[in-house]
C-alpha cells in the first residue's frame, strides 16, 4: 500500500476490505429521469484490487451507475453496501455514508480543476476541510500524490500551464489526496489523443497494483479494457447484459448488441 496511508480522523471508519473481497455491491438499483429509466435493477459488484472497465452507448446507464455509487445520484430503488455496510436503502443515504464517503474519489471527462488555483491547492483544500489535515500535512501528501502520476514538477502551475493529459493525472492525484478505496472514472481519457489516454490509463494500472484500490472505468478503449480490466461489464438499455472477463466478452459472446459495440469502437 501506498507509504502516505494513514489511519482517518474525524470519526471515519476504517476499511475493513482486503484484496479480492467485495468492497461494493448493489441490488436491484433503478434510476429514471422524467419518462426514461435508465437504470433497471441493477446488481454490481466491485472488488479489492480490481479494474472494471464499463461499456455500453450513450445514456446505456453506466454514467449513472457510477454517480450512484459516488453519492451523486440517487437511485429510485434498490440498495448499496459499501465494505460490508448498508450505505442507500429505502431511497435514501444512510448515516454510514458520511463515514465512508471521502474513500469514494470520482473523476471526470472535463477535469474539473479550479482555474484559479494552482494545482498544489486544487489538491490540498479538500483533504484540510473534510479530513482535517494541516497546511504542511497535506502539501506532504499532495507531493506524494503528485508523484504517483508523474507530476512532480507541476506543484505550482496553474492548470491553463498543463496539457489535457497533465490537467487529467493532476485531477487523479487530487482524487488520490483523500486516499480513496474506490476510484470512479466517467470517460477521462475521451478528449485525449490515444498516446496521452495511454499514459493516464498506465497511471489508474498502477494505482490498482500498487494501490490495491477497486476502479471503475467508463470508457470506450478497448485495447485498455482487454489488457488491464479483471472485469468488463456491457450496459445495454439500462440493464447489465453482459459482466464477465475482457477475454470472453470479445472472444465468446454471444450477445449481439456487445458484438456490435465492439465492433464498431474496436478500431
Amino acid at each position: 500500500m501506498s507509504e502516505h496511508s494513514a489511519p482517518r480522523s474525524g470519526g471515519v471508519r476504517t476499511i475493513t476490505a482486503s484484496i479480492g473481497e467485495a468492497l461494493v455491491s448493489a441490488r436491484g438499483l433503478q434510476k429514471s429521469f422524467g419518462d426514461r429509466q435508465v437504470m433497471k435493477n441493477v446488481d454490481f459488484d466491485m472488488l479489492m484490487g480490481d479494474i472494471t472497465v464499463i461499456i455500453g452507448k450513450s445514456g446505456s446507464g453506466k454514467s449513472t451507475l457510477l454517480r450512484a455509487l459516488a453519492g451523486l445520484t440517487d437511485p429510485d430503488e434498490g440498495r448499496i453496501m459499501f465494505d460490508g455496510e448498508i450505505v442507500f436503502e429505502n431511497q435514501q443515504r444512510t448515516p454510514v455514508w458520511k463515514e465512508v464517503d471521502s474513500y469514494v474519489g470520482m473523476i471526470f471527462q472535463s477535469y474539473t480543476l479550479w482555474p484559479h488555483m494552482d494545482v498544489a491547492k486544487n489538491l490540498t483544500l479538500a483533504p484540510r476541510k473534510k479530513l482535517g489535515l494541516s497546511e504542511e500535512e497535506a502539501m506532504e501528501r499532495a507531493k506524494k500524490s503528485l508523484a504517483e502520476v508523474g507530476m512532480s514538477e507541476h506543484l505550482h502551475s496553474r492548470p491553463s500551464q498543463l496539457s489535457g493529459g497533465e490537467r487529467q493525472r493532476a485531477a487523479i492525484a487530487r482524487a488520490l489526496m483523500m486516499e480513496p478505496k474506490l476510484l470512479l472514472c466517467d470517460e477521462i481519457t475521451s478528449a485525449l489523443d490515444p498516446p496521452v489516454a495511454a499514459e493516464v490509463l498506465g497511471v489508474l494500472q498502477r494505482l490498482k497494483e500498487d494501490e490495491g484500490i477497486a476502479v471503475a472505468l467508463v470508457t470506450h478503449d478497448m485495447a485498455f479494457a482487454s489488457k488491464a480490466a479483471d472485469r468488463l461489464v456491457f450496459f445495454h438499455e439500462g440493464e447489465i447484459a453482459v459482466n464477465t472477463t475482457p477475454r470472453e466478452a470479445f472472444n465468446q459472446t454471444d450477445h449481439p448488441e456487445l458484438k456490435k459495440f465492439v465492433d464498431a469502437v474496436r478500431f
